[in-house]
């Protein structure tokens, strides 16, 4: 699953973060982070259609639940950033000299990639096969 580096280094710019890439590539965090992009969605797109199973405003609980997806999946990927070792020297050593990154706005970016990616995900989930789940729910989210 660390296969989805491409997709961080598409956004990132690869010169600049090369050191903070390869740490997050060994330590395979791109794997951790592409679970949570599946899984986050996965199970709260489930509890919204299946078990929650609004009737009444299920448009506002539709974006609700959307943002809640998308705040979880902001925390888990920077944690899993902020947990990663090499990062951690990276960010005792930082001293912001002779061009050095500041890996704590790489983690917030590869967050904010993670968020966007996440909401796309939910999105699509939630558009095709989640609506199906639901009995109360069909029309929602369009």
């Amino acid at each position: 699953m660390n296969e989805i580096a491409p997709l961080f280094e598409f956004f990132l710019n690869w010169d600049t973060y090369e050191e903070l890439l390869n740490a997050v590539y060994n330590n395979v965090d791109y794997s951790k982070i592409c679970l949570l992009l599946i899984f986050t969605p996965l199970l709260l797109l489930t509890t919204f259609y299946k078990f929650w199973d609004p009737v009444s405003s299920s448009k506002l609980k539709w974006w609700v639940t959307i943002f809640i997806v998308s705040i979880f999946s902001y925390i888990g990927a920077s944690l899993i950033l902020y947990n990663n070792p090499e990062i951690i020297q990276y960010l005792g050593n930082y001293t912001g000299e002779n061009g050095q990154p500041d890996a704590h706005y790489f983690i917030f970016q590869m967050s904010m990639i993670t968020l966007g990616c996440s909401l796309i995900v939910a999105i699509i989930l939630s558009i095709i096969p989640f609506r199906l789940l639901s009995t109360n729910n069909r029309n929602n989210p369009f």
